[in-house]
């Protein structure tokens, strides 16, 4: 059994991360844990302690109301273990903290685009855990909605802890039957042989370590990842996304900034990061 955290700040977003926790839960008969994190401020010495008591006190058995109802999604979905949690914390150090704690495998959790003020909140923080997690974090668009798993695509910037990721991600497309593309944006400065030379002797290595008959691998051409990816997508029918924020200090020095928090946001089907952080990045080329 697996354990997936779904952090949870009772919004229609957060609902819409934990559909998508329930159906992997369901295929792999994981556990799920919903977190909601709730913060008192403190800092203000007028206020009497007997009051903030009072308030924390108020704001618990708020958080596990909540929870509670929330919950009753996983229950009436059927035989799914789950945990509920509520924690006195920031969102981010809750997250973070119960991930260690309690040997999470995934975290699923929902993300609203820059341009929504109320859910650039609680999508800045789904940003941070991608950047900061030790274990896989899928963010969920509010567009997006839980349909069957067909085609999963992982953005490759050929690295060798791609096929680490990768062997992951095969073991979640295995439980729906999906195809797998291996998906590599080039700069159309470089010339299609050197590109097409790199692809095969990284689809070699991928296909040598990793044992699944449905993997397809494709090179497309972009001016900048970002809108390589956004228009890939959107002319695509994939349903999950997949980078690796390891890469993030490769994408930084051609970009200036991380395209996986940029995808975070501005996609429109989950994105699925993972981050390493025991061993370096190393180029396979």
């Amino acid at each position: 059994m697996k354990t997936i955290l779904v952090p949870t700040d009772f919004s229609d977003n957060a609902d819409n991360a934990l559909y998508y926790a329930i159906e992997l839960a369901k295929k792999e008969n994981d556990k799920i844990i919903l977190l909601h994190a709730y913060h008192i401020d403190y800092s203000n010495p007028a206020v009497p302690l007997d009051f903030t008591r009072e308030e924390v006190n108020r704001a618990s058995e708020d958080s596990n109301n909540q929870l509670r109802e929330a919950s009753l999604k996983i229950a009436y979905a059927g035989k799914i273990a789950y945990e509920c949690l509520s924690v006195e914390d920031s969102p981010l150090e809750a997250i973070l903290n119960t991930i260690q704690i309690k040997n999470v495998d995934l975290v699923i959790m929902g993300t609203k685009g820059q341009t929504d003020f109320l859910g650039a909140i609680f999508g800045s923080v789904a940003a941070k855990v991608i950047e900061k997690s030790t274990c896989p974090v899928m963010a969920v668009p509010a567009e997006a909605t839980f349909k069957d798993i067909k085609k999963i695509t992982y953005a490759t910037a050929y690295n060798y802890s791609d096929v680490y990721a990768l062997k992951k991600v095969v073991e979640i497309a295995k439980l729906f039957n999906a195809q797998v593309e291996i998906l590599h944006v080039t700069d159309k400065a470089n010339s299609q042989i050197f590109e097409k030379d790199l692809m095969k002797t990284f689809m070699d290595d991928v296909n040598h370590k990793i044992q699944y008959n449905n993997m397809s691998f494709q090179i497309y051409e972009g001016d900048n990842v970002e809108d390589a990816l956004e228009e890939y997508i959107d002319n695509d029918s994939t349903n999950i996304l997949v980078m690796s924020t390891h890469q993030r200090g490769f994408f930084d020095k051609l970009f200036g900034k991380s395209v996986t928090k940029h995808m975070a946001y501005h996609s429109e089907v989950p994105l699925m990061a993972f981050h390493h952080t025991t061993k370096a990045a190393v180029k396979v080329f």
